[in-house]
């Protein structure tokens, strides 16, 4: 969809300062400094009051090492509770562990829960009573039920795309052809995975003056290119300067001024996951580069092309004329 079209389904009233907010509204921070997108991309938004409590959504999402972490601190606690449950029926009533002092004795009702849980059961230890019988098979129960969970998180996190598309620090301002400027970032594909079909939006959001106060204005930007069918390599998204961009005749200082925000939406096909993603990203005015070109990412070799991810963000300065 091109950005006009984008712009005549969003506003139908005609005004350009509101077309295209991605769904922000205009009534959200306008205090001077606050951005609207973080740099990792989540909504600068937090929720109270009724929200609602989704563990699966947590533990999918957070860190590896912390899920890590976490699965070994509820691996441990589980046991060491059905341990004490052992340990008030009584360590006597588990064949195999007699005889010990009673931190023994716990020890091995500990290690009795582990080969429970994991239905390892190497036959050492074994109750010998009615009640230790049913805590065991308890815990055989809660053992096949844990470790189906843990691994439904583990295939839920391996297979979950994540965030695989790089940008550059800065957006620059650099120059356009036929004398004009242009706005210009830049992404590349991080991971040796394929995406297709990539398309980008890209709302440029500000605050104005009214006489209401501090209101945020947004205006969706027309690109000079907005879908690449392939990626193999990088894309400089450019948005030139022309009459008709909101960013016409702004200086570095009205970008200050104004405490404008770039807001960016990339959507892609990820064919190794076969999975749609889609990633945000912005870039506020003060990660707004000036007098700046990108220096080429990829260099031709015999019968290939070689693409240096680590340039991303390189730049040399120019003068202008």
């Amino acid at each position: 969809m091109n950005p006009k079209t984008l712009r005549n389904r969003l506003s139908p009233a005609g005004d350009p300062t509101q077309e295209g907010d991605f769904g922000l509204g205009d009534k959200v921070a306008r205090q001077p400094g606050t951005r609207l997108i973080n740099a990792d991309g989540s909504f600068n938004v937090t929720r109270s009051g009724q929200s609602l409590f989704a563990p699966y959504k947590n533990l999918v999402e957070m860190s590896w090492p912390r899920f890590i972490g976490l699965t070994v601190l509820v691996y441990t606690m589980c046991n060491l509770l059905f341990a004490a449950g052992f340990y008030l029926i009584g360590p006597e009533q588990l064949s195999g562990i007699e005889g010990w002092s009673a931190f023994d004795k716990f020890l091995g009702c500990f290690y009795f829960s582990v080969q429970t849980f994991t239905t390892v059961g190497y036959g050492s230890i074994a109750p010998d009573s009615v009640p230790a019988n049913a805590l065991a098979a308890l815990l055989a129960l809660f053992g096949w039920v844990a470790l189906a969970l843990v691994t439904g998180l583990f295939f839920a996190r391996f297979s979950r795309p994540t965030r695989m598309i790089l940008f550059s620090e800065k957006a620059i301002v650099a120059p356009f052809r036929d004398g004009l400027k242009s706005l210009q970032f830049r992404i590349v594909n991080k991971r040796d995975t394929s995406l297709i079909n990539v398309q980008a939006r890209v709302v440029l959001t500000w605050l104005e003056e009214t006489e209401r106060g501090l209101n945020r204005k947004f205006h969706p930007l027309e690109l000079e290119r907005e879908f690449v069918p392939l990626f193999p390599l990088n894309w400089t998204i450019v948005h030139p300067i022309t009459a008709e961009s909101p960013m016409h005749g702004w200086t570095r200082d009205d970008y200050c001024r104004r405490y404008s925000e770039l807001l960016v939406a990339v959507d892609a096909y990820d064919q190794t996951f076969a999975q749609q993603v889609h990633i945000n990203k912005s870039y506020t005015y003060e990660e707004l580069g000036w007098n700046l070109r990108f220096r080429p990412m990829y260099e031709e070799r015999e019968h290939l092309t070689e693409l240096f991810i680590d340039r991303i963000s390189s730049t040399d300065a120019y003068e202008e004329e």
